[in-house]
C-alpha cells in the first residue's frame, strides 16, 4: 500500500535500462551476518545503455534520482524493481521481493524460475531479507546489482532545528554491495564499506570499475539547534571483481559548497551546488533559523560545475538563480539542460567545449527528467497542466503528450525506454482516503510506443501484474 498525496500528482520519471529472470539458490537470505556465494560468469558483457544522466561512453550514472519510484533498473529485455513494502514470510519474518517485467511476454514475474516456489522463504532469489528501506539496485556489466545503504540526505549539512545534538543521529550500519547474475541467482556480497562512513544514493560505471561516495557524519550545535555535517567526502572506485576499493579524489573542495552530483559526461561528473549571497558557508547557513535560512535560499545562485574524477580538477559551467526552487536541470548525452521561472527559455550547454544557447523557449519549461532523447517538461508547480512536453534534446522540437493516468487523472509515471516503446504507468489501483489524498494499491504498466506516446494516442500494452507494481 502507498498513500500518494495531491502534492506528489506527477510520480517518479527516470531512465535506466533494461533484462530476464531466473533459477533459485539455497543461501539467498539477506541478512547482514550471511556470506553469500555463488557462480558468475566473467564472460558476460555488459547489458546497461544509456540513461538520463549519462553518455554513450566514458562514466555512466547507474542510479536514478528523480520522483517517487526508487529501487528500479532496466536493461533492453526487462525491468526489475524491488518492493517498497515488505512481505510476510513463511518463518514470520519479514522482506521485500525482488521483481521483474519482461518485454517479451508483458509478463511481471518473481525473480525466480523455481515454478513451485511460494517465494516467501528466504532461499527464494527474489526474497531479499534483512535489505534496507533505503538499498538501490543497478545493472552493470551483466551483473544486477544491491546497494545496501542507511539513510542519508547526500549533503554536507542537515539542519535540525529542534533538539539538542544528541537527537541527530549520526550512526549508520555498515553499507554493503551484492552483485548476482541477471537471474537473481547466485548472489554474493563483494563489497563492505568502512564502518565508519555513509554511502551517499550514487552509483557510475565506467570501464576502470564502479564509483561510490563515501563521507563520514559529525553532530554539530548551532544557535537553533543541532546539525550534522560531514567530512573525508570521498569519491572511490571499486574492482567489483576483485574487491579492492581505492580513493580517486576529495569531494571537499575548501569552497564551502555543497556540491551534489547530477550525473555524468563522458569521462566527467556533474555537479551543482547552492552559492549563498556574500560568500556564506554550508555551516553558517546551518547555523541559521528556519525563517531566514529559506530567505537567504531565495538569493541565492545554483551553480553547476564539471570534475575530472582523476585529477580532482572541477570547473564551473553555468549558474542560475535559485529564487523560490523554480530552476531544474537535466544531464543529457554530454549537455546540460537549464530552466528557470524567470524565463521561458531552455538552455542548452555543452559539458565538452562550454558553449551556451538556448534550445527552445517554453512557459512549462519545469525539467522533470528525461526519456531515451527527449526533456520531458511539466509546468513549474507540476499542478496546471499533467501531461507533458516532450522536447528533442537535439533540435528543440516540441510535442505535447495530453496522455494522464486513467484512474484520476494525473500525470503518466514514465520508467523506462525499450527499443522504440516506453514502459509507463498508465492507471491505478487505489482507495480514496477523503482528505484529498489516496491509497494507492496497485501501479498498472503497460508498454506505449513512442509514436503513440508523442502523438498522445492511449494505445497501451499492458503488462501482466502479479504484484503492486513498486
Amino acid at each position: 500500500m502507498r498513500k500518494k498525496w495531491i502534492a506528489l500528482l506527477l510520480a517518479g520519471l527516470a531512465i535506466c535500462n533494461l533484462s530476464a529472470c531466473g533459477n533459485g539458490n539455497s543461501d539467498q537470505n539477506f541478512e547482514k551476518q550471511g556470506e553469500y556465494s555463488g557462480a558468475v560468469d566473467p564472460g558476460k558483457q555488459n547489458t546497461q545503455t544509456s540513461n538520463e544522466t549519462n553518455s554513450a561512453n566514458g562514466l555512466t550514472s547507474l542510479i536514478h534520482q528523480f520522483g517517487l519510484f526508487h529501487r528500479y533498473c532496466n536493461t533492453e529485455d526487462g525491468f526489475y524493481y524491488l518492493t517498497e513494502k515488505d512481505s510476510l514470510l513463511a518463518d514470520g519474518s519479514y522482506a521485500p521481493h525482488l521483481m521483474y517485467m519482461d518485454y517479451a511476454t508483458c509478463q511481471e514475474v518473481y525473480l525466480c524460475s523455481d515454478s513451485s516456489c511460494q517465494h516467501n522463504t528466504k532461499d527464494c532469489t527474489s526474497v531479499m531479507g534483512g535489505a534496507s528501506s533505503d538499498g538501490r539496485i543497478f545493472t552493470w556489466d551483466g551483473y544486477l546489482y544491491y546497494l545496501d545503504r542507511s539513510p542519508d540526505t547526500s549533503g554536507s549539512t542537515i539542519i535540525n532545528i529542534i533538539g539538542d545534538a544528541g537527537s541527530a543521529n549520526v550512526e549508520a550500519e555498515r553499507a554493503e554491495l551484492y552483485r548476482m547474475n541477471l537471474d537473481g541467482s547466485g548472489r554474493e556480497r563483494i563489497y563492505s564499506f568502512d564502518a565508519a562512513t555513509t554511502v551517499e544514493d550514487v552509483a557510475l560505471g565506467s570501464d576502470s570499475g564502479l564509483f561510490f561516495v563515501t563521507k563520514k557524519l559529525e553532530n554539530r550545535e548551532s544557535g537553533s539547534g543541532t546539525y550534522i555535517t560531514t567530512s573525508d567526502r570521498q569519491l572511490i572506485c571499486l574492482n567489483p571483481n576483485s574487491g579492492k576499493a581505492t580513493p580517486v579524489c576529495s569531494l571537499d573542495f575548501d569552497d564551502g559548497l555543497n556540491w551534489e552530483i547530477i550525473g555524468s559526461a563522458d569521462d566527467k561528473v556533474i555537479l551543482k551546488a547552492y552559492q549563498y549571497p556574500n560568500g556564506m558557508t554550508e555551516e553558517e547557513a546551518a547555523a541559521l533559523d528556519q525563517g531566514a535560512y529559506l530567505n537567504l535560499l531565495k538569493n541565492s545562485q545554483i551553480v553547476y560545475a564539471c570534475l575530472e574524477p582523476f585529477t580532482g580538477e572541477k570547473a564551473q559551467v553555468y549558474s542560475q538563480a535559485a529564487g523560490d526552487n523554480a530552476f531544474s536541470e537535466a544531464v543529457l548525452n554530454g549537455y546540460l539542460y537549464a530552466s528557470n521561472a524567470s524565463s521561458q527559455d531552455i538552455v542548452r550547454i555543452n559539458l565538452a567545449t562550454g558553449e551556451q544557447s538556448t534550445l527552445c523557449s517554453l512557459e512549462n519549461n519545469y525539467l522533470y527528467g528525461t526519456l531515451g532523447k527527449y526533456l520531458c517538461c511539466t509546468s513549474q508547480d507540476l499542478t496546471s497542466d499533467y501531461g507533458y512536453y516532450l522536447i528533442d534534446g537535439e533540435n528543440g522540437e516540441i510535442t505535447h503528450c495530453s496522455l494522464t493516468n486513467q484512474a484520476l487523472g494525473w500525470g503518466l509515471d514514465l520508467m523506462a525506454v525499450a527499443g522504440d516503446h516506453a514502459l509507463v504507468v498508465y492507471d491505478y489501483d487505489y482507495t480514496p482516503l477523503g482528505d484529498n489524498s489516496y491509497e494507492i494499491t496497485r501501479y498498472q504498466y503497460g508498454l506505449i510506443s513512442m509514436d503513440d506516446l508523442l502523438n498522445s494516442v492511449p494505445n497501451y500494452t499492458p503488462i501482466q501484474m502479479v504484484g503492486e507494481g513498486i
